[in-house]
Parts: structure tokens; C-alpha cells; sequence
């Protein structure tokens, strides 16, 4: 009995060594494709995506896929849970021009802008 209550001290000051002290916040950043007030096409291969009023996503597009620079809407799917966070396999999909259909494509990185870049990305939004 004496051997069980000196291990149990020991098992716990190992373990304790043996991992690394984790943050207090380990949730992800993420956001729910509802939460989509706008976007502009940043370029080749890129969208900006802005939810609310303050932050602005970045979704790197796979090559290939269609110019949003033109479309007047845009959907995102989620393929590995219900809301849109990095490291999570998500499609951008662009109706055609002709209104008839629409093409998707999948998004390779996805990125919350920090404050000072998503500034100026929802003032060109409000401009337009």
C-alpha cells in the first residue's frame, strides 16, 4: 500500500515535466460562413473575405480556379466541420457568368488579417 501512495507523487511530477505548459486559449480562430458581410478579389489566386464590420479573412485559392474579381456573389463550404478555420479543407464556389451554374475550387490557406491590413481592406468594401 506504501509503494502504490509514493508512486502515484512520482507519476504526477514526471508528467508534469514532460509537457510543455500549454496557453489559457487554444481555441482557434474560425467563423461561420453566416458571417459573411462581403469580399473582394485580392488578386491572383486570392479573395478577401470580410466578416462583420472589423476582420477580414484571406483565402488562398488553389491554381486554377475561377476569378471572383467579376462575380457579384460568392459561397464557401466547409468540408471538415461547420465553421471555416485554418487547417480545415474548405471550397470557394463562384457562379458562372451566365448565371447558369457555378465552379468551385479549393482554398489551400486560409488567414485571419491582422487589424492594421483588415482596416484598409473594409474601407476599399466601402467605397465600392
Amino acid at each position: 500500500m506504501l509503494r502504490v501512495c509514493l508512486l502515484v507523487p512520482a507519476v504526477l511530477a514526471i508528467t508534469s515535466f514532460a509537457s510543455p505548459a500549454r496557453p489559457a486559449q487554444t481555441q482557434r480562430a474560425c467563423f461561420w460562413a453566416s458571417e459573411i458581410t462581403g469580399f473582394d478579389d485580392a488578386g491572383a489566386d486570392r479573395v478577401l473575405v470580410h466578416i462583420g464590420t472589423r476582420a477580414t479573412w484571406e483565402l488562398t485559392l488553389s491554381p486554377g480556379c475561377p476569378d471572383a474579381n467579376w462575380a457579384m456573389r460568392i459561397g464557401i463550404r466547409s468540408r471538415g466541420g461547420e465553421r471555416i478555420c485554418p487547417g480545415r479543407p474548405v471550397e470557394l464556389i463562384v457562379p458562372d457568368a451566365s448565371g447558369s451554374g457555378s465552379r468551385s475550387c479549393l482554398v489551400r490557406t486560409i488567414r485571419k488579417l491582422p487589424a492594421d491590413k483588415a482596416a484598409p481592406a473594409h474601407a476599399r468594401a466601402l467605397e465600392r
